[in-house]
């Protein structure tokens, strides 16, 4: 691993939750409280809703089919938590719009969004079809900002509401056979930024609060799938996946319980930034 490639920290990290972000710290911080999870399916996205569930939100998670969401919403119910599953294409406006408008007819009004869903295709651009390459940019990018445009004037008439973008350590690398990734991330984290702004224009900051959150090393099924094998007999496959084994330490709940101490607004001195845990411990410490 060449640490000049993908820095190191100099701080010890947590690869569990720890302090504020806790299960048992977060019991019934969100109570009251309705969460929409993207891309919930499985992994990370699963990992939130469970851990907005256990911190007492309501939660609807949205994926490409309700029955791939099944072992999410199993999971979800276990707590004895409220949670409703949704077919979605998030990068389609009229399939948003009209989730999020049945989402508040079954369960009451959206207090939390969590843009989480995301693709990868690792290939170069050269060989790439560029409808292919421009779906990661639809999916990644495109499907935050439809739901934030459906969602944030019904936050601003409210008064109130929290946004979270799950963001990743590739908005701020440069990595060959991810571009449609890298960019879509790197867009999404300026976005994040640049609407919190924009909320301060209405007097709505901090009463409506973003956040790009990477959310730790956690090997996913798209990250650890490797390069097709027509760039692999071109190109090679160096970043394989026992490469970035040693970057993924992290398990999704890590990342799923940091979503839910967001969601209780007791971070949002962190809003509108890209935070990931080595900052959140940080600011953790120093303001302890």
């Amino acid at each position: 691993m060449d640490p000049n490639e993908f820095g190191t920290s100099t701080i010890p990290l947590q690869h569990a939750p720890y302090g504020p972000i806790t299960a048992e710290a977060l019991q019934n911080k969100n109570a009251g409280k309705i969460a929409v999870v993207t891309g919930a399916g499985q992994g990370i996205g699963a990992a939130i809703a469970e851990a907005l569930i256990k911190s007492g939100a309501t939660v609807a998670i949205l994926d490409l089919s309700v029955e791939k969401q099944q072992k999410t919403q199993e999971a979800c119910e276990s707590y004895g938590g409220k949670v409703k599953a949704y077919a979605c294409d998030v990068s389609n406006q009229d399939a948003v719009v009209t989730t999020f408008d049945e989402i508040e007819k079954d369960l009451g009004t959206i207090d939390i969004l969590v843009n989480n869903a995301g693709i990868l295709v690792q290939r170069p651009l050269i060989m790439s079809d560029f409808d292919t390459f421009w779906k990661q940019i639809e999916v990644n990018f495109k499907g935050p900002l439809l739901s934030i445009h459906t969602l944030l004037p019904r936050m601003r008439d409210r008064g109130h509401g929290c946004i979270i973008n799950i963001a990743s350590r590739s908005a701020t690398v440069d990595v060959p056979m991810t571009l449609g990734y890298v960019t879509s991330k790197a867009a999404l984290t300026r976005a994040t930024h640049t609407l919190q702004r924009e909320m301060a224009l209405d007097g709505l900051d901090p009463a409506i609060h973003l956040y790009a959150l990477h959310p730790g090393g956690v090997l996913t099924g798209m990250g650890a799938s490797g390069a097709p094998k027509d760039v692999q007999e071109k190109y090679g496959n160096p970043k394989d996946e026992e490469y970035f084994k040693g970057l993924f330490k992290d398990p999704p709940i890590l990342c799923g319980q940091t979503c839910a101490w967001l969601a209780t607004g007791e971070g949002k001195d962190l809003r509108g930034l890209y935070i990931g845990k080595k900052y959140l411990l940080s600011w953790w410490c120093s303001s302890s």
